[in-house]
């Protein structure tokens, strides 16, 4: 794969260490399954592979497909948070911060909370971030695109139409969800517009570069205020660490150390804070539902980079 940069690197190693961990992350992505939960994504080819680290310093080192667009699909929840919060920074008490054992899309876990949702990355919690958005901005998935665009006005962000519609004729876990969050007054929209503008904000697409460095602000501390308050930044990577990755969150803690997020189709990024963001898009996941290849490529440059908030 050919790498390339944006602006010279200050050492050479980062190049180094990426080449080693797309020859990891390509190997371990053999074992993975490309998800057929969401009819739209099940034709995305297993073979495609990219990567983007993007430095607090402006560096860019990037490889494989990397300018080819993907359904982001559940990374789209840390980047509605993070919009949410900057008009309701006491929002946490609506979504809960919280690990869970359950399954992302758990219904038996929300009854028993009393449809309270364990964190904003299970589908519970990430729908009532949607609700929430949509009070307060409008257009939940527009709002999203706005915060995922402050770092670059000039990035591509876009929610496809075909995804969308694909979800929402299958996503019955979801609007079951939806409906028990409505049953315990959770919601403050209708359940029909608030699973729309959800299956939207999961349809956005875009590239490793531009995910990458759209989280930056997670980061780069020095910049944080531009987007979060500090306390907000904080805690967003603090529920990354123990809830991002869903069950396998323990285990990636462990493995990597890092804040990390993932999503169906395939995308993954992780926090280092004041060094940088990794974005990996491989669509095969494994048995956890995280992209194989993803978590493999970033263990390895974490561990190279000696990248790890522990």
């Amino acid at each position: 794969m050919a790498t390339c940069t944006d602006r010279p690197l200050r050492t050479s190693s980062n190049i180094e260490y990426l080449h080693a961990a797309v020859e990891r992350g390509v190997q371990a992505a053999r074992d993975g399954l490309v998800s057929t939960q969401i009819p739209a994504l099940a034709d995305v080819p297993a073979t495609k592979f990219a990567m983007a680290v993007a430095g607090v310093d402006g560096t860019l080192l990037h490889t494989g497909d990397s300018a080819e667009v993907f359904s982001i699909q559940s990374l789209s929840k840390l980047f509605a948070l993070c919009a949410l919060l900057r008009f309701d920074p006491g929002a946490w008490q609506d979504i809960g911060w919280g690990p869970t054992n359950a399954d992302y899309g758990s219904v038996a876990e929300l009854e028993r909370s009393h449809g309270k949702p364990a964190n904003p990355f299970v589908n519970s919690g990430a729908l009532v971030v949607t609700d929430r958005l949509i009070s307060h901005a409008g257009d939940a998935t527009a709002a999203t695109i706005e915060l995922l665009r402050t770092s670059d006005n000039s990035a591509v962000f876009e929610s496809d139409a075909r995804t969308a519609r694909s979800e929402y004729l299958t996503g019955h876990r979801n609007s079951a969800i939806a409906h028990v969050l409505a049953e315990h007054g959770r919601l403050q929209n209708p359940i029909d517009e608030v699973l729309r503008q959800y299956f939207a904000q999961c349809a956005i697409t875009a590239d490793v570069r531009a995910l990458a460095r759209a989280a930056l602000f997670l980061a780069d501390r020095s910049e944080a205020a531009d987007v979060l308050d500090e306390s907000s930044t904080r805690r967003v990577n603090a529920v990354l660490l123990t809830s991002g990755m869903y069950g396998a969150a323990g285990d990636i803690a462990y493995r990597i150390g890092l804040p990390a997020k993932s999503g169906i189709g395939g995308g993954v990024l992780a926090v280092m804070p004041g060094h940088g963001v990794i974005c990996v898009w491989s669509p095969p996941l494994d048995p956890a539902g995280n992209s194989a290849g993803g978590v493999a490529a970033i263990e390895e440059f974490a561990r190279l980079a000696r990248w790890s908030v522990f």
